[in-house]
């Protein structure tokens, strides 16, 4: 996994609003443009990597920003072939299972619909990671794109959920 725009600090801060990942880094990505120096977003893949969320959190933890959040540029592969729907959504051991159907995200001046923002968790049945990670899933609205067919770059943040799993990845390293 690659960094992009790395900060020096070490203790970081970036709290992007849901508008801000969207068009200032997202669009730029998406469009070749440069991206905002206040922030690391992480290139990676999240969906159909044999690495759990915990294995991932470990080797990157060092890019989180306050020990909480990971920010990654990832690309959606479809589950079946070029023209189905469904998304690859497994992850290690389990999967991402979706939370919610999505929210839209408007910008703030114009009050366009520029993308979504989607909420999933980590589900294995019988491991003490079962809802304890959190994905979220931004992606940009279609009438942003040039060419919408070409583009399934999107943005993740995992995190650890302190409310749905009694282990935390912050205090111990044995994550089984």
């Amino acid at each position: 996994m690659t960094s992009t725009n790395l900060p020096s600090s070490a203790s970081k801060k970036f709290e992007p609003t849901d508008e801000e990942l969207i068009q200032d880094f997202l669009r730029n990505k998406i469009n070749g443009r440069p991206l905002p120096n206040y922030g690391t977003i992480l290139e990676g893949e999240l969906f159909g990597t044999e690495k759990n969320p915990w294995e991932i959190w470990e080797e990157n933890v060092e890019n989180s920003y306050d020990e909480k959040d990971l920010y990654f540029f990832t690309t959606l592969k479809r589950k079946f072939s070029t023209n189905s729907l469904r998304m690859v959504r497994t992850i290690g051991l389990g999967s991402w299972e979706g939370e919610d159907i999505g929210k839209e995200i408007m910008a703030n001046k114009t009050n366009q619909r520029i993308g979504m923002k989607k909420r999933y968790r980590f589900e294995k049945s019988g491991t003490s990671h079962d809802g304890g990670w959190i994905l979220h899933q931004y992606s940009i609205d279609s009438s942003l794109l040039p060419n919408p067919s070409n583009v399934s770059i999107i943005i993740l943040c995992i995190f650890f959920n302190q409310c749905n799993s009694p282990r935390n990845p912050r205090q111990s390293k044995n994550y089984n």
